[in-house]
């Protein structure tokens, strides 16, 4: 791929850099509570708006308000350090060929961003992880509970657009969710890739 003048490429994190381990979460979610509350109640696997991940991911409740609802649904005994460890087995790494291509991106001239659905225990894992790499490669983070909106609302598009400061023209999107990137297209006129792979192919 060439590089244009001041472009800006915004991936989204989970499932395009940071591996998903969802079988791996689900059992540990099930060692602690039902099935019928992870899916309905906590919203592992859906997208309804009316879940607890959803509230968590948009900032309507805390870490320590997810934490609290969650043991309240919870196996006798449960503890937060057990529902916490649970969530966080979603996380499955960042593979060192993932990193090389950020790199190379960056060598480039290109600037990088991070435009992601996720909460704050999620967060906290992360940077616990991998911190000073992110922020040696990214320009800024874009997280949809601090900004109170998640992909795909269009209202999340549109600050993260505003605040790249640049013509649609220059800016490529990375998101492993077709109806993220149909989103991207249509709400800020930005080009979707579902792959750093077909990112590098152009």
């Amino acid at each position: 791929m060439q590089s244009t003048n001041q472009p800006n490429i915004v991936f989204d994190f989970g499932g395009v850099l940071m591996q998903h381990d969802r079988e791996g979460c689900l059992a540990a979610l099930r060692q602690l509570m039902s099935d019928e509350y992870i899916t309905n109640g906590l919203g592992f696997g859906n997208d309804s708006h009316d879940t607890l991940r959803y509230q968590f991911e948009t900032g309507d409740c805390s870490a320590q308000e997810f934490l609290d609802q969650v043991l309240a649904h919870s196996k006798p005994g449960a503890t937060a350090q057990q529902v916490t460890d649970a969530w966080n087995r979603m996380h499955a790494g960042i593979a060192d060929s993932t990193w090389n291509q950020l790199e190379s991106l960056r060598g480039k001239g290109y600037r990088l961003y991070l435009m992601s659905n996720t909460d704050d225990i999620h967060w906290q894992h992360t940077m616990a992880l991998y911190g000073e790499k992110i922020d040696d490669l990214f320009d800024a983070v874009f997280l949809s509970f601090e900004e109170g909106t998640a992909k795909p609302d269009e209202a999340f598009f549109k600050v993260v657009d505003r605040r790249l400061a640049a013509s649609t023209m220059q800016t490529l999107f990375v998101d492993d969710v077709a109806v993220n990137r149909k989103a991207a297209h249509q709400y800020v006129g930005w080009k979707a890739f579902e792959t750093i792979d077909a990112l590098f192919a152009q």
